[in-house]
């Protein structure tokens, strides 16, 4: 049998909404579970347009302060100030995005708002090769893999300015990080990234980091 050929992934983020030239502003943050303190008065900005990197050893908060600044929690202290016409693309490491009895398409169009049509949509499932019956199939029963392209096609539907990435090459293949590193390097909005991949971190050329 011929060797099966892999579909390149084709990966490109809309020119998004210009912002504020602060994106973001953290001051006096600070993020406690009960008597375990995650993280005390951080304080950074993010500049429109700059790649950002949290960095820090496993169970420092990291994946708090994303979920923080994507109001998944409320800090104990401190603020968090989004810029002028900031909108929020949040890449959930663990998937808590992709919920049980929705299928692909309906996550799709929950992404991409009013104005989308199913053509469009299976258009993009299929640059992140989710092709055929995949869009009908419950977004849950994915292998990891997919969930991650589904979730980076979402947020490419939702034309967001700010991207937060926790961890957003878990489970892609090296041609996958390769096409997603390159369209970060195109996009013209602001990020702010997690992620153990140096390699990748390195693609994006950071402009500023925090260590927690």
């Amino acid at each position: 049998l011929p060797p099966v050929k892999k579909r390149n992934l084709k990966i490109r983020f809309p020119d998004p909404v210009r912002t504020g030239d602060i994106a973001l502003r953290a001051e006096g943050v600070s993020k406690a579970f009960d008597d375990h303190k995650v993280f005390q008065n951080i304080e950074f900005i993010v500049e429109r347009g700059e790649s950002f990197i949290v960095i820090g050893h496993n169970g420092a908060g990291k994946t708090t302060l994303l979920r923080c600044i994507a109001s998944k929690y409320q800090p104990d202290s401190g603020t968090l100030k989004l810029g002028a016409n900031v909108t929020l693309g949040f890449y959930a490491q663990e998937h808590e995005d992709i919920p049980r009895g929705k299928t692909v398409l309906e996550l799709m169009y929950e992404a991409a708002g009013t104005g989308a049509t199913q053509t469009e949509l299976r258009a993009l499932l299929g640059h992140f090769g989710l092709t055929g019956d995949v869009g009908d199939q419950e977004a849950v029963t994915l292998s990891g893999g997919e969930k991650t392209k589904l979730s980076l096609a979402r947020l490419v539907a939702g034309k967001a300015n700010v991207l937060l990435l926790d961890e957003p090459t878990n489970n892609l293949d090296v041609g996958s990080r390769e096409a997603l590193a390159g369209a970060l390097q195109n996009y013209k909005g602001t990020i702010i990234l997690v992620s153990h991949d140096l390699e990748f971190v390195t693609q994006l050329s950071p402009q500023r980091a925090i260590m927690m």
